[in-house]
Formats: structure tokens, sequence, C-alpha cells
């Protein structure tokens, strides 16, 4: 099951690689951030680069989540275990879990590729490619000049809105 453990925003890799250091390999699978591809135009060229989905969090796999928590407490930076009392934790649910999942598209590296979508005459989303393909009836808005849509999502027990990055057809594909 995953677990997300909340940290200081913008400490996220550094708390994962000191996670991975400290705390016993057979009390976890893996250990990761979940990212997202964005577009920046610049001077009309789509440069992609990778920034956090969820800031403030990192997450593990593991079916231990008492020991993790008690092993968390090696980690010298801010790590605070998802949950309600110190020895009760919550899960990213089956469902939270799966959605995630479809989003990452089975990419190794945990983050959110960018969707290929087509746009007509108007603006409107027409038709698009995973990982989006199937939450196009959750975008709540569009931009498709800056290359992205927001979709809203019940996730970590409310509702929550994600910023998913899209390009078009047209568009080259540097990369940063």
């Amino acid at each position: 099951m995953w677990y997300a453990v909340q940290t200081i925003t913008g400490n996220e890799e550094e708390t994962a690689e000191e996670i991975r250091r400290l705390v016993d390999a057979d009390v976890y699978e893996d250990c990761f951030l979940l990212k997202r591809e964005a577009v920046w135009r610049i001077r009309g060229t789509c440069r992609i680069h990778v920034e956090r989905l969820f800031p403030g969090y990192v997450f593990i796999s593991t079916q231990h989540p008492k020991e993790l928590y008690r092993q968390l407490k090696r980690v010298s930076s801010y790590t605070k275990l998802l949950g309600k009392e110190e020895e009760e934790f919550y899960p990213v649910s089956a469902e939270e879990e799966e959605f995630l999942r479809e989003l990452l598209n089975g990419d190794e590296e945990y983050t959110v590729r960018l969707s290929l979508a087509e746009v007509d005459d108007q603006g409107n989303i027409t038709a698009c490619g995973a990982p989006l393909k199937k939450y196009l009836d959750r975008v709540i808005k569009k931009r498709i000049r800056l290359r992205y849509v927001v979709i809203r999502v019940p996730l970590f027990g409310r509702e929550r809105e994600l910023l998913l990055g899209i390009r078009l057809e047209k568009d080259e594909r540097d990369t940063e």
C-alpha cells in the first residue's frame, strides 16, 4: 500500500533520499515523489520541464506502516506519516492509488506525462490521449495556449484540483 509522508515543501527530494538512506530496506518497497510534466512557452517554443504533482509530500509503498513510522524518527527532515493518531495511519485508498497509477500510465519515474490533445477552432478539447483521456469530463479549467488543464477529483479525503499538462500535435517537443 502507498502511504503519504508530509514534509517541508521544497525538501521532498532530500527527504526521500534521507528515507532511502536511513530506513531499513525491508520496511518498504519504494520511496518516491509524484511528478508531472509541464510546459513553458518561451518565444513560441514549448519547453517541457518536470515539477512536483504534490508539493510537500513523499510517497512510500510499504506493508509495515508502524515500523515505517518508528524508523521515520531517524530522519532529520521534518516528516509526518499521515494519520489521525500516532499509531493509526491512513494508506492512500485503493481507488486513489488506482487513479494515480492511471495518471502515471506505467511511468517508471512516477511522472504524469503530457497528454496529446486535439483542439477545435473555439479552443475546446475534442480528443485527448492518456493520461487525461479518461478524465476529460472532470476538466474544470483549461488554458490551451499555456498547455494545461485543471481537473477536480476526490483525493486524500477531499476534493482536489490537479493541474495536468497537455501538448498539441503542432508543438515542437523540446525538453529542458
